[in-house]
């Protein structure tokens, strides 16, 4: 045990106190809060100030659409109607290189005639035109069809009386607690949460299966592995490798953890600092302070925080910390002992990509037990030891039996510590086998060689 917990420390201290793993843990969490905050503002601000302008031929002369297409921050619309209603007489190209002799004409629309009962038109370019547009020109158009359509009726008030029967639905999750209590529940956050730890797991399991196979494979190579394993065992050398990466990664998320806890606070507080001065200057505007006591007595925020509580977090981090030790074991084994039959990381494709594929699967699994939690494809996969890590996550904030947990549980550790076992037969062979690739099936003798 004293050399196992040496070559723990050595794994852990060597990887830490790499200059990669500084730079790393401090950059992640900018460029996260630069990718997913700043830079979305910044780049929704960049916005081309020349307008596109397009042309507009409309055939409906009793009820001409073009007047009704709204200029917007990128397109300006141009009407050059007066024409044959006849569309067979309308030659789209002519009219397109016409407008093109006084201004720039990015495109051409034509809006048929009795388009209120065959909504169709058509848009003429040169080239392939921005979906804006599109999307522009129907909102637009999908009004304007509709108001003529209602009008066409003759009804009075009949566009209040379709706005009345067209109600918005909403519905309230109740689940009930084992008391028969009643708490509120959300669909959505399950889903959330379950998705976030699946990735989460994902994630970890292939960036750090990654590091410990190119560990294995430098070891291998400079030929320090023959001077380490005089004095240990292949499979001390191993766990040991295993729980060192492990606790470097968890190192690496808990600094993350506090550096993003440390900027949310500091955001939070300057947010509240701002808002109790816009407060207390609006407080004297009766308007305004009945609007906040609204909202401070409103019913969604409570039933907001009553489903954030909802959650049982507890059991879902035991489970989650359960089956994220369970599944890094299992895959990090195959990872060291595939790293160990190569001699260069560039030749290890060969043998990870099968567990890249059942990772991959794990996860689309995962994604499409997300509707159907209950299923037979979300109990099958989360009883598989090579699926059940990704897609248990999915499931677990649906409140599952205690029995599913425990079987999926027991196969995943008995299914880690046999994989371990195999690991440590192919790695003790492997990591003094040099000059050659090998195949699977001289992998296969080596477990079975004593």
């Amino acid at each position: 045990m004293n050399k196992l917990f040496l070559i723990i420390q050595r794994e852990y201290v060597q990887m830490v106190c790499k200059k990669s793993f500084i730079i790393t843990t401090i950059l992640v969490p900018i460029l996260s809060i630069v990718l997913c905050g700043v830079l979305p503002v910044m780049l929704s601000g960049v916005k081309s100030e020349e307008k596109k302008n397009v042309a507009i031929v409309d055939q409906n002369p009793e009820a001409p659409f073009a007047a009704l297409m709204t200029e917007d921050d990128e397109f300006r619309y141009i009407n050059i109607s007066a024409l044959p209603t006849d569309s067979t007489l309308l030659d789209a190209h002519a009219l397109y290189e016409s407008a093109r002799e006084n201004q720039d004409i990015y495109a051409l629309v034509v809006i048929p005639d009795r388009f209120v009962d065959n909504p169709n038109y058509n848009i003429y370019s040169e080239k392939s035109v921005n979906a804006n547009l599109e999307r522009n020109i129907n909102a637009c158009l999908q009004d304007a069809v509709r108001a003529k359509r209602i009008e066409s009726y003759g009804i009075d008030s009949l566009e209040s009386v379709i706005k009345h029967c067209s109600p918005r639905i909403k519905s309230t999750n109740i689940k009930w607690s084992e008391s028969g209590e009643e708490n509120l529940s959300s669909a959505d956050l399950s889903m959330i949460l379950g998705f976030a730890l699946a990735m989460l797991t994902d994630m970890f399991v292939i960036i750090y299966g990654a590091l410990i196979m190119n560990s294995v494979v430098e070891e291998k190579t400079n030929r320090i592995v023959e001077v380490i394993v005089s004095t240990c065992k292949p499979i001390q050398l191993m766990l040991g490798k295993i729980v060192g990466v492990a606790l470097v990664g968890l190192t690496q998320l808990i600094l993350w953890g506090i550096l993003l806890g440390i900027v949310g606070m500091i955001f939070g507080i300057s947010t509240m600092a701002t808002v109790g001065q816009d407060m207390s200057q609006a407080a004297t505007d009766p308007a305004v302070t009945q609007a906040v006591q609204e909202i401070q007595q409103s019913s969604e925020f409570s039933k907001i925080v009553q489903m954030v509580l909802s959650v049982n977090y507890t059991q879902i981090f035991i489970c989650f910390l359960l089956y994220f030790i369970g599944g890094y074991l299992l895959y990090a084994s195959l990872f060291a002992a595939f790293g160990s039959a190569v001699d260069q990381a560039s030749d290890a494709s060969q043998f990870t990509a099968p567990i890249m594929m059942i990772m991959i699967f794990a996860l689309y699994a995962g994604m499409f037990c997300m509707s159907n939690p209950d299923g037979p494809l979300a109990f099958w996969c989360s009883m598989i030891p090579f699926t059940s890590p990704v897609v248990m996550m999915i499931r677990l904030p649906y409140d599952l039996p205690w029995y599913e947990l425990a079987g999926s549980l027991a196969l995943l550790f008995l299914t880690a510590f046999g994989i371990l076992w195999l690991s440590a037969r192919i790695y003790r062979t492997g990591i003094l086998m040099y000059g050659r690739k090998f195949t699977f099936k001289e992998i296969v003798r080596w477990v079975r060689n004593k």
